[in-house]
Order: structure tokens, then sequence, then C-alpha cells
């Protein structure tokens, strides 16, 4: 069933599925454990950077999480009106032989959605799912969960951009996530504003993060080409 909801050009979205039931993956929890992360982080950084650098790893790492969760996410949602339960448990990665995420599989069949173009109603469970993985990584690796979220908001807004491009599918209710300055209980949106775009130098529109990915703090890793630091005395 999966497959079918990602005909033609929406194709692009489905590579992060794992459709394979052969294929090995790993429940989300147990990615999220300490030992865990410890290996995985050491397996794709190894010992020069692992922990010195563990905020910068834990972004990086988190950027992969939300490049699989997103795209196949967003899609059954704004195209077709589904979501699959996103609770922690319900979810399984594949990892790439040097120990990066490499595919979601999603533990639970899809359910009709609530159609609403409320944002924080849509992506209700969207949201729930990142700010428990947020939490958690946040804790873990010592960084600021504005950088982890600037990371998913950077990704939300290329996914729907990419959506957009192959779709006439009102996506109201995804910009909306990066639009509103307030949830509905009047708390903090971490998600608003996590990608402007500026005036260049020569007058042309430039993509720039809200917040840095602390990646310039790494020399092979490198400033990310939307750091909002380019200019700054920085490393």
């Amino acid at each position: 069933m999966s497959s079918r909801l990602f005909a033609g050009p929406l194709a692009v979205f489905a590579r992060t599925l794992v459709l394979d039931d052969a294929r090995p993956v790993v429940a989300l929890p147990e990615l999220l454990r300490d030992e865990t992360l410890d290996r995985l982080l050491l397996q794709v950084y190894g010992p020069a950077l692992m922990p010195d650098k563990l905020p910068v790893l834990v972004s990086q790492w988190f950027k992969y999480y939300a490049m699989q969760l997103m795209p196949p996410v967003l899609v059954v949602s704004l195209v077709h009106g589904m979501s699959w339960p996103l609770q922690l448990d319900h979810l399984g990665f594949a990892l790439h032989q040097r120990g990066m995420l490499d595919g979601v599989r999603f533990g639970e069949p899809m359910v009709d959605a609530l159609r609403s173009d409320a944002p924080f109603q849509r992506f209700a469970a969207l949201l729930e799912n990142l700010q428990q993985v947020i939490d958690r990584l946040s804790g873990y690796g010592k960084v600021a969960p504005g950088v982890l979220w600037g990371n998913a908001g950077d990704y939300l807004e290329t996914c729907l951009g990419q959506l957009a491009a192959v779709s006439d599918v009102p996506l109201d209710a995804g910009y909306g996530l990066l639009r509103e300055k307030l949830r509905p209980d009047g708390t903090r949106n971490p998600l608003f504003n996590a990608i402007t775009y500026i005036e260049g130098s020569q007058g042309q529109s430039v993509r720039q993060r809200r917040s840095c990915c602390l990646s310039y703090q790494v020399q092979w890793v490198g400033r990310c080409e939307h750091c909002p630091l380019h200019g700054a005395d920085t490393p």
C-alpha cells in the first residue's frame, strides 16, 4: 500500500522508506540509548571527534533522522490525508554500514488523519515525535534544543519546497509550522522562522537558517550552505 501512495513524481519522497521486511531495522528507543549512540557516533565519526565534539555530532546525526522521517510523513499527510502512528516505539531505522541512519520503517499501518488546515493539529503526532527525540538527544549530547529544532525546520522547509514543485496540493498546514510564532496554547513555536530569505549582496534572495547547526566547528564537515554565521568571526 505504501508504495502506491508515492507514484510518479512523488516517488522521490519514498526513497527513505524501508519496505522490504527482510531488511533489518533497529527500534528507535534502542537507537536513542546512550550506549547505542556512543557506538554509532564513534563508528561514523571516529575517536578523533567522539566524544570531544559531541554536540556537533549529535546535531549532524539528527539531520539524518529528519531526512529519513519527514518526506514520507509529509506526503501521506498533505497529499493523501493519512498518517502513520509516530510514537517512538512504532518506528525502526535501517543503518548504513558506516552507522548512519539509512531508512525508516513504520511499524503500524496508516490511518486516516485529521484533515485540518491548522498546522499544530494536522501535524501533532510529528511534533510530538520530534519533541521527544530532540529532548533525548539534547540531554545526551549537551546540545541546545534550538539547534536541533533548527535542523528539523530546515529539512521541513526543504521538503515542502520539493513537494510544491511536483504537486499542486495545498501546503498551508505544512508552511504554517514555520510561520506561526506561537502554538495554540500560547507557547513558543520552536519551528518559527527556522528558514528565512534575505537579500544577498548581488540583490538575489539568499536562504538562511535561523540557528546554526554547529557544523563549522568540525573542519571536514564545514559550514553548511545556509549558515546564519556567514561573515561572522568563526573558525
